[in-house]
């Protein structure tokens, strides 16, 4: 019995000095004496249970500033000085250790949190790990270490910002693109039209074939005005503006042919590109200036050189910021491919003005044409299977410039995701630092708990959840082992299909959170964070955080309840949403380059 009791007066003590390390920490429920000093007296610590002189780790709470580069997490709680914390009667205490003298087999939440803290003290170590899981229908902790702490998450924040959109716009939103303009008489169109947009991220040129093809449906077959577009280059242009050039040889030694493959006039090719005598790979270079016409129209000179072999082919994507000149022209060029001709040229003016106009000539103008987006439902299952970055910018940049009835910019899109954070109460946003709607960022500082909080409140698991919100939102994340960013991960054992997710990567960060739903009784919700003073080894670390949800997995297991319901089956991977080639280098970069990190994260 006196062994026993100077065993856990040991642990007591150095539970001590690790107790700082363990966020959430309650008292425990029977007070231990504190080991006496040597020589107290008959009462005195036995010796052999005094613990060796640890040299106490002190904290020092620090200002959170907002950071333009990693932030040292050296003096945190690091991997290797890491407890995890269990749930024990209701409260989050530290994990007893197991002791070759005690007699009682660990629990399985102690078993449990010793597997995570050798992964935290092994492949984790060289980090900060912030873990937090709880249950996710009534938030009941399960288990956390470092789970207060601020860290990075990176991309999961775009967990914020979708759930933000769908609140403000719900999931059946669609961005409405149309062209307006005189009721048609006789097939002519007497006047200007106006395309008009709603800040469509999504629009593309082939979208607007479809507003020229439903126009040539109406029987138009002439436009005696021209194309009317708007000041605004996001509200009416095509966001991605790209530009695709094709370029064939020509004879032998003469000059290879090119122009833009939608026939637009935009682009004005100058060719000094030669055709090789014989067979070969091509070697262009391309040089272009954009100018404006008289009328302040831009118009983009396109140099091509260098040499083509013979009965060779190539195209050239050409990106350009003149959104609405794209949208203008291409659609000028779909209507001419339809049979409409078009008599005026491309006009700069602002709706109220166009209106006006059309009112005093002929009446209001009417719909002559219309292209609809996927619904806002699908395009977040691209933003986060996929985690694009210009895409989870702009939804959240367009949904609240909507409902505010002001043009896009980050100031609002943050203030809607902050307003979504306040009116989840269990998000305790008083430490939490966003700055994008992608999480491309180093400012961004989130702890584990809050992520949690955020997963079941944007899942759908708190009281007075929106469901069809809900629903649009859970089924946009990645499915382990199926789709998106985890496509290649968890592809085996009963994690697959059953874990959603939202990975999120920077150079020092690796985050992963979401809902595992192995127990369909029973599911948990997650946030596992790492954050590093260098650049970490993602495929390392992603390896231990797979790991560590094969542990809950396991936990999941040993405490269902017999009875329970049967594991749902796997859904079979599955190649869609997939990201088109213009949006693929804006994803979340897998294999993070520090150079590249350096340049797009933002600076003060």
């Amino acid at each position: 019995m006196t062994r026993r009791l100077a065993s856990r007066a040991a642990l007591a003590a150095r539970l001590g000095t690790l107790g700082a390390l363990v966020v959430g920490l309650a008292a425990p429920t029977e007070a231990t004496p504190a080991p006496a000093a040597p020589g107290a007296g008959p009462d005195a610590t036995p010796a052999e249970a005094r613990p060796a002189p640890v040299r106490a780790r002190t904290v020092k709470p620090t200002p959170r500033p907002v950071a333009s580069k990693p932030a040292t997490v050296a003096s945190q709680h690091d991997g290797a000085h890491a407890r995890v914390a269990i749930n024990h009667a209701g409260d989050l205490r530290p994990a007893r250790e197991a002791s070759g003298r005690r007699e009682e087999p660990l629990t399985a939440e102690e078993d449990t949190a010793r597997q995570i803290e050798k992964l935290l003290r092994g492949p984790l170590r060289y980090g900060v790990t912030g873990l937090f899981v709880a249950d996710a229908r009534t938030g009941e902790a399960l288990f956390a270490v470092n789970a207060d702490d601020p860290l990075n998450p990176a991309s999961n924040v775009k967990m914020i910002s979708t759930a933000a959109a769908l609140e403000l716009l719900g999931p059946d939103f669609r961005y409405p693109t149309r062209l307006l303009g005189p009721t048609p008489d006789g097939g002519v169109v007497h006047g200007d039209v106006y395309l008009l947009g709603s800040h469509d991220p999504t629009l593309a040129i082939g979208d607007l074939d479809e507003i020229a093809a439903a126009v040539a449906a109406r029987g138009v077959t002439r436009i005696e005005g021209g194309i009317a577009v708007g000041a605004d280059p996001t509200r009416d242009g095509v966001y991605r503006a790209v530009i695709p050039i094709d370029i064939r040889a020509g004879e032998p030694g003469a000059p290879a042919i090119a122009a833009p493959a939608s026939g637009m006039d935009l682009v004005a090719v100058t060719m000094a590109a030669r055709t090789a005598t014989g067979p070969g790979r091509a070697r262009l270079t391309f040089q272009t200036t954009t100018t404006h016409d008289v009328d302040g129209h831009p118009r983009i000179a396109l140099t091509i050189g260098g040499t083509i072999g013979r009965g060779g082919a190539a195209r050239f994507t050409l990106a350009t910021r003149e959104r609405t000149a794209t949208a203008a022209y291409t659609l000028r060029a779909a209507l001419r491919a339809r049979g409409v001709a078009i008599a005026g040229e491309l006009r700069t003016e602002e709706l109220p003005g166009f209106v006006a106009r059309s009112v005093a000539a002929s009446g209001l103008p009417v719909e002559l044409g219309r292209h609809d987006s996927a619904r806002l439902a699908d395009i977040i299952a691209r933003v986060n299977k996929w985690s694009i970055n210009w895409l989870a910018d702009r939804v959240i940049m367009t949904a609240a410039a909507l409902v505010h009835r002001e043009p896009p910019s980050m100031e609002l899109a943050l203030a809607a995701m902050y307003d979504w954070m306040t009116r989840h109460p269990r998000i305790a946003k008083s430490d939490v630092i966003v700055d994008t709607g992608s999480g491309l960022s180093y400012r961004t500082r989130i702890t584990a708990h809050e992520l949690v909080s955020i997963v079941r409140s944007a899942a759908g698991f708190v009281p007075d959840s929106d469901a069809a919100q809900s629903r649009a939102w859970l089924d946009s994340l990645s499915v382990g082992g199926t789709d998106g960013t985890l496509s290649s991960r968890f592809r085996s054992g009963d994690v697959r299909g059953r874990l959603r997710g939202k990975t999120g990567t920077l150079s020092t960060a690796i985050a992963l959170s979401g809902v595992l739903e192995v127990d369909p009784q029973r599911p948990l919700a997650f946030s596992l964070v790492t954050n590093g003073d260098s650049p970490l080894s993602s495929r390392y670390v992603r390896r231990a955080h797979e790991q560590l949800v094969g542990l809950l997995c396991r936990y999941l297991a040993v405490t269902r309840k017999p009875g329970a319901a049967e594991l749902p089956t796997p859904p079979p991977p599955v190649q869609e949403p997939v990201p088109t080639d213009a949006e693929r280098a804006d994803l979340e970069d897998l294999e993070p380059d520090p150079a590249l990190d350096s340049e797009i994260a933002p600076t003060p």
